[in-house]
């Protein structure tokens, strides 16, 4: 039996993780989580494993344990809960509206969110919180600009969206929060079953309407598929970008040679991104479900029981990754799990890190002296997202 004590609902936990992962990785790899009722896993082949493994870890619970009964769409299963065979149509799908054209169709308008956004900023003084005032706003403004949100209503999408994200917090919301979160989210929902039927009628050059019109072999998404991709894909694109954001930002504040180096030659702005994402994973852990008995590490993994695949871990791993706990500017950005693995590698991976490099690229042209005014980062207090919860900054 284990002797490590592992809560990961404790504040101090998830400020800082880390020292309790190394020693779950070198005494417990394989760890049954008692708060959790869940087993986690803190090596980074063992996590890894269960990307390419999905007759052993399920996918099936993903959507279930994310949102339970606020989920935006239960009449259909989401791709991110499906395994192959049945996700590797609907990935071929979906993947036509994230080739790399689109990328590059989209860094103009992330460069103008962005620049938008430091105007506003600029123009209400020298002191702003990067987190509230920048960082949390160029994801959902950019999702909601490759989505095809109508400008009207992107005040009302930012807060349809919180609530959303929101709703992974259930268990620890009041019930009004759950009653304000249950109608926000079918508003939501009815904004974009409109905007479907409209794209239906007159196609335009966005994200919808690449999915309602793509087809591989006869094959083509329904709308109830269409309005799940399309939320999924909203929800994965607004929350985890920001934190990849706001933490480069950290990074270089924590790092003077990291600093000195981007601040003199922009173009690292894209290792830092990398870094970033390995250093301090946007996205915790993974929700699976063991399909059968698995032994592993000594443990028994019983069928059916909650798999939590700690990435966040994994990416520290002494046992994949040299010197894991120091922040290396010029490291080999391949092989972190911040994107997953295998066919459930995260579509928006490439739009998702321009995005980080634009915002950090433009912010530092624009305020190459941006200091913090807090010493400390104030990390969320949550299970499964890394990202600080504000950063007072000037300039």
């Amino acid at each position: 039996m284990s002797t490590v004590d592992f809560d990961p609902t404790r504040r101090d936990v998830q400020n800082d993780p880390y020292p309790a992962y190394r020693r779950l990785r070198d005494e417990s790899p394989v760890h049954y989580i008692e708060s959790l009722r869940a087993w986690g896993l803190f090596r980074y082949e063992d996590c890894k494993n269960t990307f390419l493994h999905p007759e052993d870890y399920s996918a099936r619970d993903f959507i279930s344990q994310a949102f339970g009964d606020l989920d935006p769409v239960p009449e259909t299963t989401s791709i991110i809960a499906m395994d192959p065979p049945a996700h590797t149509p609907l990935r071929k799908l979906t993947a036509t509206a994230f080739v790399p054209s689109v990328t590059r169709r989209m860094e103009p308008k992330v460069r103008q969110i962005v620049n938008g956004l430091l105007d506003e900023i600029e123009a209400r003084g020298r002191e702003f919180d990067f987190v509230r005032d920048f960082a949390a706003y160029i994801p959902v403004s950019v999702t909601a600009e490759l989505i095809g949100v109508d400008a009207s209503q992107r005040e009302n999408f930012k807060i349809w969206t919180a609530d959303l994200l929101n709703a992974a917090n259930r268990a620890s919301l009041s019930d009004a929060d759950v009653v304000r979160i249950r109608a926000s989210v079918a508003e939501l929902r009815a904004y974009l079953e409109d905007v479907i039927e409209q794209r239906r009628a007159v196609p335009e050059d966005d994200f919808i309407s690449t999915l309602l019109t793509a087809e591989i072999e006869g094959d083509m998404l329904s709308t109830i598929q269409v309005l799940s991709t399309t939320i999924l894909t909203h929800f994965g694109g607004s929350e985890t970008p920001s934190h990849l954001i706001s933490s480069a930002l950290v990074a270089m504040f924590d790092n003077p040679d990291v600093h000195t180096a981007v601040l003199a030659d922009h173009a690292l702005a894209a290792n830092l991104v990398d870094e970033t994402l390995r250093y301090w994973s946007p996205v915790n852990l993974v929700f699976q479900t063991a399909t059968h008995d698995i032994e592993l590490q000594g443990q028994v993994i019983p069928a059916d029981a909650y798999v939590l695949s700690y990435i966040g871990s994994a990416n520290r791993d002494e046992r994949r990754f040299d010197d894991p706990d120091r922040f290396d500017l010029w490291r080999d950005p391949h092989g972190h799990l911040s994107f997953a693995h295998g066919p459930h590698y995260c579509p928006g991976a490439s739009l998702g890190r321009r995005m980080g490099a634009i915002a950090i690229e433009t912010l530092l042209d624009r305020m190459p002296a941006i200091r913090r005014l807090n010493e400390l980062t104030d990390w969320l207090p949550s299970l499964w997202v890394r990202g600080a919860s504000a950063l007072p900054v000037t300039y």
